[in-house]
């Protein structure tokens, strides 16, 4: 059996990152770390990664969660500093 671990070991994505498909799509950790997987193969894949951190952002700022909204802002830069937003789609 492969834990999250091993599972991220195979794919291109940071834990942070799964976790935020995780949050955003209500799934468990593992089943967003294949979700991730597969969303990379595609510019529209990676512009629904890029949504979902805008929207999480979103929701954070919304409640007022100031430190929540901090933590999901540096974790959408470092994420875009690696898949820039596609032009194209």
């Amino acid at each position: 059996m492969l834990s999250l671990t091993d599972c991220l070991d195979f794919i291109d994505l940071d834990r942070a990152t799964v976790e935020i498909i995780a949050e955003h799509e209500h799934l468990p950790t593992v089943v967003a770390t294949e979700l991730g997987d597969k969303l990379l193969a595609t510019q529209k894949g990676i512009y629904r990664i890029h949504e979902m951190h805008r929207n999480l952002i979103a929701i954070a700022a919304e409640k007022g969660s100031l430190a929540r909204e901090k933590e999901l802002r540096q974790l959408y830069a470092a994420f875009t500093r690696k898949y820039p937003m596609p032009r194209h789609l």
